[in-house]
């Protein structure tokens, strides 16, 4: 059953193309920019690019090594999108914005089948419109894809068990996507779904003969079900493993269960401590937040679960397990655990929060008025806070640089998302005051007329409000974050090396190559390491294949000394080291951004002349 017609809001033709408008202008219309950013973002995008520049479509290079951490489905759409668009920012951000979209739009049809038309849209802006979703499609990691790939699966399951579908093509369809999902987010892409069909298996019964259920869990075709799965994903683990010895150790045992356990090689991770993570959710399922607590009671009561329920309280009990699977699994585990990785979960709370919604609405719960005068409130708030900082920034120049006017946090502060937004202060909104202003106006009008529009019962009105007004709000997210681009990217330096560059030159990274990688993606160079054979790229530098890239304070001497011009970039933090090791009277400085510098073994002609690296004690921010 698919719930009633009359909660129809909306033709379903008009619904999807309303949420897909809307999925479009946040995620499509935001990919170009900013340009890639250092560490995760450029070094998957290249990793995507040696795959079509190479044409080794099984195992991953990044800077020419070997990096077996990732499966590659992720990375095969981005090629693809490369061969399309070529290797640039919107190129490497159009996978994960399509996925957001097939989310939204997926939900729509889930909630639709199972709850009500009502529900399902609520469903499709709910996770379209969150922040959180918004913020990590900004990076290439496959989140969005992998969470559309279990919504998909899950959708199919359910369809065939309550009888909507054929079982095989219900099951098997299942079945290809989670074999997707192992390649596209190795371990958890099969052990997630597994584990959330098995307890929803469980508390609903069925194995046994007399079982009411039984005639449902009979019709799955286990056998055929795993002989699709495993024609999907056996293929690429065979290549990967006869082509690289020891990634079976690496990929399986190192990768999947020692970072679970936090006892990974090498430690270059961290585990968000718990109640923070817990936190921060009410900042990823922005605005919705406020209205997560319509969603209890979903579930339906334990005493019903073994009977023949209803396809509404079937799927209920399906999407609630679903999520807490998943949160539960997240805070259990104490060795990794970064802001993201409850992502594949955020569907089904995208679903709660619209049939809580649409109940809501049906019922015409006097709380429903309440808590979206609370997002109005929160939205106000925001908007004057916005406000108090633009006063204050009111005599500073808009033209200065951003890097001279941000706050500073040790290295390791930053591997929390967002982080980089700690380093605000009232100066910076001087070059902020635009999309500033147009965040603070959309909160501030966006969700009071939701308000007033909640108050005279217009449902639908009220939470187009609110998902116009974040459409509005990510937009001037975006533009803010294009201005922090010198602060998370390098692709300024990228340019300044271009600007230079003749064939000879060599270019090189102090420090891990993270750091700095998105010189490596905007130049189109292989870099050298100097002192940087940590981390990331450490394992693959150890194949007998691998480039000599790598050089420490022995080797490297001689490059920087030689005939070829080098260009050294210089992380921040690295700064003081560098200079200790490079000789003054043969270091001079091309460019600064960010905190960053690019060094150089020789001086310009005399009509671009350098600044002398001895006459700079540092970068400009400090």
């Amino acid at each position: 059953m698919t719930g009633t017609s009359s909660s129809r809001l909306l033709p379903r033709r008009s619904a999807v193309l309303l949420l897909a408008a809307i999925g479009v202008a946040i995620f499509i219309m935001t990919a170009a920019r900013p340009p890639l950013l250092d560490d995760a973002d450029s070094c998957h995008a290249l990793a995507s690019r040696a795959m079509l520049e190479h044409g080794d479509w099984a195992v991953l290079h990044i800077n020419g090594i070997r990096w077996l951490e990732k499966p590659p489905f992720h990375y095969w759409l981005v090629a693809a999108s490369y061969a399309v668009f070529g290797p640039n920012a919107f190129a490497t951000r159009l996978p994960d914005a399509l996925a957001a979209i097939g989310l939204m739009l997926m939900l729509y049809e889930f909630g639709r089948r199972f709850f009500d038309a009502r529900a399902g849209f609520y469903a499709g802006l709910a996770i379209g419109t969150s922040f959180g979703v918004f913020l990590f499609t900004r990076i290439m990691i496959p989140e969005a894809i992998y969470a559309l790939q279990f919504t998909i699966a899950f959708y199919l399951f359910l369809r065939a068990w309550t009888g909507s579908l054929s079982p095989r093509i219900g099951y098997l369809g299942c079945a290809v996507m989670v074999g997707l999902a192992i390649i596209t987010r190795a371990a958890i892409g099969v052990a997630f779904p597994a584990a959330i069909i098995f307890l929803f298996l469980l508390g609903v019964g069925g194995w046994r003969r007399t079982h009411v259920n039984h005639d449902r869990f009979r019709r799955i075709p286990w056998i055929a079900g795993m002989l699709v799965f495993f024609a999907i994903a056996l293929p690429w683990h065979l290549v990967a493993a006869l082509t690289t010895p020891g990634f079976t150790w690496f990929y399986f045992i190192n990768e999947q269960v020692l970072r679970a356990l936090g006892r990974r090689i090498p430690h270059d991770y961290t585990a968000v401590p718990l109640a923070l993570w817990w936190g921060e959710h009410l900042a990823w399922f922005f605005p919705w937040t406020l209205f997560v607590p319509l969603a209890w009671p979903a579930c339906p009561a334990p005493r019903s679960w073994r009977t023949r329920m209803s396809d509404r309280d079937t799927a209920r009990l399906f999407v609630t397990i679903w999520a807490a699977f998943i949160f539960f699994f997240f805070s259990a585990v104490t060795g990794s655990r970064m802001e993201y990785y409850a992502f594949s979960a955020w569907p089904a709370v995208a679903l709660l929060i619209g049939g809580g919604l649409a109940r809501a609405e049906a019922s015409r719960s006097v709380w429903l008025p309440r808590l979206q005068g609370a997002l109005a409130i929160v939205g106000a708030g925001i908007a004057v806070l916005l406000g108090t900082m633009l006063w204050m920034s009111r005599g500073i120049s808009s033209s200065a640089g951003i890097a001279g006017l941000l706050g500073h946090h040790p290295p390791g502060f930053y591997r929390v998302a967002m982080a980089t937004f700690f380093d605000l202060t009232p100066e910076t909104f001087a070059i902020l005051r635009g999309p500033a202003l147009a965040a603070a106006l959309a909160l501030l009008i966006g969700f009071g007329l939701a308000w007033w529009l909640r108050r005279g019962r217009h449902g639908l009105a009220a939470s187009l409000a609110v998902a116009l007004a974040m459409v509005v709000f990510v937009q001037a997210a975006n533009t803010a974050f294009a201005a922090f681009s010198p602060q998370m990217s390098s692709v300024a330096l990228a340019r300044a090396i271009d600007a230079v560059w003749r064939p000879g030159d060599r270019l090189a990274v102090y420090g891990e190559f993270e750091a700095a990688c998105s010189v490596g993606f905007y130049t189109n160079q292989q870099a050298l390491v100097y002192n940087g054979r940590y981390n990331g790229l450490a394992y693959g530098s150890r194949y007998p294949d691998a480039p000599k890239i790598f050089f420490d304070d022995q080797t490297f001497p001689s490059v920087w000394q030689g005939k070829p011009r080098v260009f050294l970039v210089v992380p921040e933090d690295k700064q003081a080291a560098a200079r200790q090791r490079l000789p003054a009277g043969r270091t001079w400085v091309l460019a600064r951004s960010g905190g960053k510098t690019v060094l150089m073994n020789e001086p310009l002609s005399s009509d671009r002349a350098t600044e002398s690296a001895s006459a700079s004690p540092g970068p400009s921010r400090r």
